[in-house]
């Protein structure tokens, strides 16, 4: 609580601070922009006002419509004044504010025409709204750290989130591709990019949906967009060799060591990355290629899955359970030498070894009862994956190009699980208690293979596209269970059950699809298109489980009830058709498809396979108001379809956990779902506020969730059904606002985030309605005063709400609060002092579980050798050796607390040597650039 009031203390008097500087600014610089002949005002001409030290922007705005303008709130200081207007020469003149003359009248700013554009000097905005696509300039956002990444310039944009694991939320959505100038940089991994290109190399960041390469072409979204990120790069970045090497040893043995060396030139792009660790630091996604669902993997089907009520993960000190060890390396080469063909690869290798103890206490409820279940556990968990991504756009001439773009991932993973356990009753009274070891080894391949060929007709909108998909996924692996658990009436011994077995689980799904594309033009403004396509997705599981035979000593039995082969088999074909429509400042889409799907499963055993059609109108509507480029509403509709997964499907029982044994349903059905999104973004240049707001929603039929039959002895036995009433909403709002400090300037940032969900789940074959209901609200600053020291503040309440309609006694309603304070302070003599700290407070959990701690690291840095390449970092991390990790999970009859290994204190002494060498772009050697900020002169 101290901690907490201590915190809030520091953040108001900062607060009042600034805002007791911001009002004693007495400074006044105005005047009339005119042309040399002093009869023209120039209306809506950019003001800037710089520092003339450093040539830091301090204010900025316009003139008004006759001319005149005034920038207040000026610190006593020398300025530059620069003036830019479309079609005249920058002009640049030098004026003081002082404790004698706090107003500077320039009177007459006479500006001289030019003839020629290479004499217009084009100037930035901090952010522009282009379309659908929201732009930062990076000379706007300025990050002051050492060594700093593309993440430490993320987390200074208005409506980006980074996380503790680095993950990226972008306007509230997550952002799943991160391009480096348009291009993939190791394929679609987000964090590779992030984590490892530097931050000063970045000209501008931009955030849009990106579609699939054949809406491009066409100019019909089908439904494939995913939030992207593309870093476009200085022009000086663009040339030369650049990148940092590092390695560090630390207390208790921790040691780091890591790579990034790039080397770019006009038309060709080289990185390298590698990197070994032991303080659970991955700077790339753990993707995990053995995913052997049976999804369709295409088509825009999404899946709900509506068993879970509530799911508050990641509110401990990290986001990373147990401790991992880290070996990574990988090579990325992209080549546009050629303006016919684009060659983009990149290979990644990457291992992991997971170690991780949990302490788990679930409170199920059964009519007016409750059963309580403690378990103490490990697991190890050993992960190899190695990804090979390649891409040809091959632009055959004007009117034809084929994109190719072939994947391949091979993956191992061995896991061992250990754990003791026991359920209680009413009173205490035991029910069951056992202990269980079991080892799972695991090595598949997934391989697929896109080609898309696009022809344009001479005349204008006329265009034909057909794009093919080729997969497989197949995995080959076994596993191994040694379990007892033993079950009490009244406590006394009523019956024992040993599980000692292996298996044995090969899958294979193979997929295929082709879908083609004709788009007409109607008028100067319109298109309309037309498409068909064809899927299909054939997927086959052979599992066969052996029992421990006691006379022979070998596993030699064969379980029937747990030994089986199924096939599924899913195809869905369709034609659709849109109409777009584009007019000034707003545009439109409008369509609809008829898809038929037919779903046919084949159980090892049975004569008849279980066949399933569906016959679906899948509706589609977008609407886009632009009408400048600062603001700007879009709204998406489309209904989609999914199928069941095959785990979903094949009825064949996973008695891994004895107490929570799951079994699939091959008479699911698919689920349809009706998808929903608004948002507005606006932004004012003039005085750089922001505002992003983002709704969606989804509203699904046949939903799958999950039905759960509750046993006498804490077991439960769970299966899947179709349901309905499935829906959720979600709402996402941020606000940007400047609060300028003398002739520097904070980033106050509001965030605000609500979701409401409604769920079923089927309990004892009674219906069991969930709601759940959040509000989140943070708010962060940002400070930096010229090159001496940046802070960033930050606090924020999340408030949980779940209700049930079969167990009222479970409903919950909690809050949690958090603050964090970063700072870092740059010393003379190339010294770096930096901090963090994260508080945090837990409520509502149980008892042990509502854990308040404070996570804590700071460094000290030396800067050295020639244009202080090198540097000496000692850090510690949580110096207080708080960090604890604690998760909740509640469901449709339980709620569980988890508590689980988290790294703790360490220090570390590390060495970075930062390369950097810039060179010939296009035959002339490129010096320093200054950007200015403002409003584009052109």
């Amino acid at each position: 609580m101290h901690t907490r009031l201590a915190t809030l203390l520091v953040f108001s008097l900062l607060v009042f601070s600034l805002n007791v500087q911001a009002q004693t600014r007495p400074g006044i610089v105005k005047g009339v922009v005119t042309d040399t002949s002093g009869k023209t005002n120039l209306v809506n001409a950019t003001i800037n006002v710089l520092d003339a030290k450093d040539s830091s922007l301090v204010s900025f705005g316009r003139s008004k419509e006759d001319g005149s303008f005034t920038i207040p709130k000026l610190a006593i200081n020398n300025y530059l004044l620069i003036v830019t207007y479309t079609g005249f020469a920058k002009l640049q003149q030098p004026f003081s504010i002082t404790n004698d003359k706090p107003l500077y009248d320039f009177a007459i700013v006479a500006m001289t025409s030019v003839n020629t554009l290479k004499d217009v000097e084009i100037t930035a905005d901090p952010i522009v709204i282009k379309g659908d696509t929201i732009e930062y300039n990076a000379a706007s956002f300025k990050v002051n750290k050492p060594n700093a990444v593309v993440e430490d310039l993320l987390k200074k944009l208005p409506g980006v989130e980074v996380d503790k694991a680095g993950n990226i939320k972008a306007n509230g959505q997550e952002v799943k591709r991160v391009l480096v100038d348009g291009k993939p940089f190791f394929a679609n991994d987000p964090k590779l990019a992030t984590k490892n290109l530097q931050a000063d190399m970045v000209n501008k960041v931009q955030v849009f949906d990106k579609k699939s390469d054949r809406s491009e072409f066409s100019g019909f979204d089908d439904g494939n967009s995913e939030p992207t990120i593309n870093l476009t790069l200085k022009n000086d970045k663009r040339n030369g060799v650049f990148g940092k090497v590092s390695a560090g040893a630390g207390s208790e043995g921790h040691y780091q060591a890591n790579a990034n060396i790039n080397r770019f030139k006009k038309g060709e792009q080289i990185s390298f990355i590698a990197q070994a660790n032991d303080i659970n630091k991955q700077g790339f996604s753990l993707m995990d290629a053995l995913n052997f669902s049976g999804g369709p993997g295409g088509g825009g089907m999404n899946m709900m899955n509506g068993s879970s009520g509530l799911n508050v993960s990641g509110m401990g000190g990290t986001t990373s359970q147990g401790i991992t060890a880290t070996q990574a390396a990988g090579i990325n080469y992209n080549n546009f030498k050629n303006n016919k063909l684009d060659f983009t690869s990149s290979y990644f290798f990457n291992g992991t070894q997971l170690d991780n103890n949990n302490t788990t206490r679930r409170e199920s409820f059964i009519g007016d009862s409750t059963q309580l279940y403690n378990e103490e556990g490990g697991n190890s968990k050993n992960n190899f994956n190695n990804r090979l991504n390649l891409g040809l756009d091959w632009k055959i001439d004007s009117n034809n190009s084929i994109k190719i773009t072939p994947m391949f991932t091979y993956q191992t993973t061995n896991i061992n699980s250990q754990r003791v356990y026991n359920t209680l009753g009413p009173k205490g009274i035991a029910l069951t208690n056992g202990y269980s070891n079991s080892n799972t080894s695991n090595d598949g391949y997934n391989l697929s293979t896109t080609a898309l060929w696009r022809h344009r007709f001479a005349k204008r909108g006329r265009t034909f596209s057909t794009e093919l998909r080729v997969g497989r996924n197949e995995s080959e692996g076994d596993g191994s269970q040694f379990t007892v658990n033993n079950q009490y009436v009244n406590g006394g011994s009523f019956r024992n059950d040993t599980i000692n077995q292996q298996n044995i689980n090969n899958a294979v799904a193979n997929s295929y699809s082709i879908n083609v594309s004709y788009t007409e033009p109607v008028s100067k403004r319109s298109l309309l298109e037309f498409n068909t396509w064809y899927n299909h997705n054939d997927n086959a599981n052979d599992k066969t489980t052996y029992d421990f035979n006691k006379l022979t000593g070998e596993y030699d039995l064969i379980n029937n009830r747990l030994t089986n082969f199924f096939d599924n088999d899913y195809n869905y074909k369709g034609a659709g058709i849109n109409y777009r429509e584009n007019r000034k400042g707003w545009n439109y889409t409008v369509g609809t498809k008829l898809q038929h799907a037919s779903l046919t499963s084949l159980l090892q055993g049975t004569k008849q396979p279980i066949s399933q059609s569906f016959l679906n109108l899948l509706p589609n509507a977008q609407l886009q108001i632009s009408k400048n480029r600062y603001r700007n509403f879009r709204m998406n509709y489309s209904g989609s379809t999914s199928q069941p997964s095959i785990t979903q499907l094949q009825p064949v029982e996973d008695i891994s956990d004895p107490l929570n044994i799951t079994i699939g349903n091959p008479d699911l059905k698919q689920s349809f779902t009706n998808n929903l999104r608004l948002s507005y973004n606006s932004f004012d240049p003039y005085t750089m506020k922001s505002f992003f707001v983002f709704v969606t929603g989804r509203q699904t039929s046949n939903a799958i969730v999950n039905s759960d039959s509750l046993g006498a002895f804490g077991g439960k036995r769970t299966t899947y059904v179709n349901a309905n009433g499935v829906y959720n909403v979600n709402a996402n709002m941020s606000i940007g606002l400047p609060l300028k400090i003398g002739a520097s300037k904070a980033n106050v940032n509001l965030t605000t985030y609500g979701s409401l969900g409604h769920t079923t789940n089927i309990l004892n074959g009674d219906e069991n309605d969930i709601k759940t209901a959040s509000i989140s609200e943070s708010v962060s600053i940002n400070y930096t005063f010229k090159e001496l020291f940046d802070i960033s503040l930050g606090g924020g309440v999340n408030w949980n709400q779940a209700k049930y309609s079969l167990q009222p006694v479970q409903n919950t309603n909690y809050l949690s609060y958090s603050s964090s304070f970063d700072f870092n302070v740059f010393l003379p003599k190339g010294f770096t002092l930096g901090s963090d700290m994260d508080f945090t407070a837990n409520t509502g959990r149980a008892e042990g579980y509502n854990n308040n701690f404070t996570l804590w690291n700071a460094s000290i840095a030396k800067s050295f050798l020639k244009n202080k390449k090198g540097e000496l970092r000692f850090s510690v991390n949580d110096i207080l050796n708080q960090n604890t990790g604690v998760t909740r999970n509640a469901n449709g009859n339980y709620i569980e607390d988890i508590r689980y290994t988290v790294l703790k204190r360490y220090a570390m002494l590390t060495f970075t040597y930062s390369l950097s060498k810039f060179g010939m772009i296009g035959g002339s050697r490129q010096g320093p650039q200054i950007q200015m900020i403002g409003r584009p002169g052109m």
